[in-house]
């Protein structure tokens, strides 16, 4: 099988354009579905956590040297046992389902991812985890996880001054924790955001001697929207910025929209960014294939003064971009290239093709003896929409699909595939 995904609209053409002004640059950042960012800078590289619900392998980390090339480093979640909850790899329910949200963070030599996972109410139903990392490079050093009993999506790790962590959730809610343990206090309300439903995905950032909380609210529809508060303690209260939202395109005609569960932070140069999500639907919102999307806009955050964000849009200005570079030692396409796949002998399957749940063992085999150049995919029992209210777990596709899929980046792109199959049965399909 040889898979050759090419855009029409190139890909050099964004590389050309923040060369040639190194202030400007195209939006989405990361195209195709990249919901929920979570970024940060370290050792002179930018790193972005992306939400991948049940698609495995789980929680891509991207990174960048100049914020207009990424490139995958390496996957959080990569073995099914990590969780340590029976067939937590394959068991879940529906599309929304598995790892939402996660919160990427560095503290004291260690990479911090935390989130929740959304598993069978038989379980835990939300399963908080904490997982730990000392190379964002290598999949195998990601911890299995630390995890927690938890009552919200979006958990956000702080380490205050002290050392102590504090995690924030949805419904903007903060307690002491533990990390190594999972060990958590007492929750206490923080604040109600600013009348938008559903506040969440908070983070908490501490500059200039106030401690600063940005949240989502408004859903992840329309109204969406970021809003930030800040505050002389980190447990409040809490003054709301007199100019929230701080970051909308509602009641707006821009053609991205949905804009918000954003993240900020520096660059080398200490410039402010924040990486939020939208949507390439326009107010209609009715068109969208591309899902949620990941986009880069600058931010000016004057000492002791509120952040102000510039508007999310397709092409943007702003800061200085740091110097064009691809020195990357992640492996793997960059997100902006061409995508073709000739499954060299030897080779894994490449990292940004994605699962369906985890599959069963030996049904997916790079150049099998014989059939050089292919991806062999043998059949499973349920095909992609399967019988989710089964309770035989093969008919549910809870015992992994023989399914393998490419994200959709553009609207205008070619697509080719060569494609043996040779059916032995009734109703077998490819």
């Amino acid at each position: 099988m040889r898979i050759n995904n090419t855009a029409i609209i190139a890909a050099a053409a964004s590389v050309g354009l923040a060369s040639a002004h190194n202030s400007t640059y195209y939006n989405p950042t990361l195209p195709g579905w990249h919901s929920d960012p979570s970024c940060i800078y370290h050792d002179e590289t930018f790193f972005c956590a992306i939400s991948t619900f049940l698609a495995v392998p789980g929680i891509p980390i991207y990174a960048s040297k100049d914020l207009t090339n990424w490139e995958v480093a390496s996957h959080v979640w990569t073995r099914p046992d990590q969780l340590g909850l029976p067939n937590a790899a394959r068991d879940v329910d529906y599309l929304q389902g598995g790892f939402y949200a996660p919160n990427l963070r560095f503290h004291d030599g260690k990479f911090y991812i935390t989130n929740v996972y959304i598993s069978p109410l038989e379980y835990q139903g939300i399963l908080g985890c904490i997982l730990t990392s000392d190379d964002l490079y290598d999949d195998d050093s990601w911890s299995d996880a630390v995890t927690w009993n938890a009552t919200a999506i979006d958990p956000d790790l702080f380490w205050d001054d002290d050392g102590q962590a504090y995690l924030s959730s949805a419904g903007i809610v903060t307690a002491k924790i533990d990390p190594a343990t999972g060990e958590i206090g007492a929750p206490i309300v923080q604040w109600n955001g600013t009348g938008g439903a559903y506040p969440e995905g908070p983070h908490i950032y501490k500059k200039d001697g106030y401690y600063y909380l940005l949240i989502a609210e408004g859903g992840t529809e329309l109204g969406h929207r970021v809003t930030m508060a800040r505050s002389r303690n980190v447990l409040g209260p809490w003054e709301a910025d007199p100019n929230n939202p701080v970051l909308t395109n509602n009641n707006t005609a821009e053609h991205f929209q949905t804009v918000g569960h954003a993240d900020l932070f520096q660059d080398g140069n200490g410039k402010w960014w924040s990486m939020a999500l939208a949507t390439r639907s326009g107010p209609e919102w009715e068109i969208y294939p591309m899902g949620r999307e990941t986009g880069l806009v600058p931010v000016t955050w004057n000492e002791g003064e509120w952040p102000v964000f510039s508007q999310f849009r397709g092409i943007m200005n702003g800061w200085e971009l740091p110097q064009y570079s691809r020195a990357i030692p992640g492996r793997g396409n960059f997100v902006q290239d061409p995508d073709v796949y000739d499954f060299q002998s030897g080779s894994p399957v490449p990292r940004n093709l994605l699962f369906w749940r985890f599959p069963e063992d030996g049904k997916f085999t790079v150049s099998p003896r014989g059939h050089r150049n292919t991806l062999q995919i043998s059949p499973s029992r349920a095909n992609l929409t399967g019988m989710p209210l089964s309770t035989d777990k093969s008919l549910a596709g809870k015992t992994g699909l023989s399914f393998i899929s490419l994200l959709q980046t553009h609207t205008l792109f070619s697509f080719s595939i060569d494609l043996t199959f040779n059916p032995s049965q009734p109703y077998q399909e490819a």
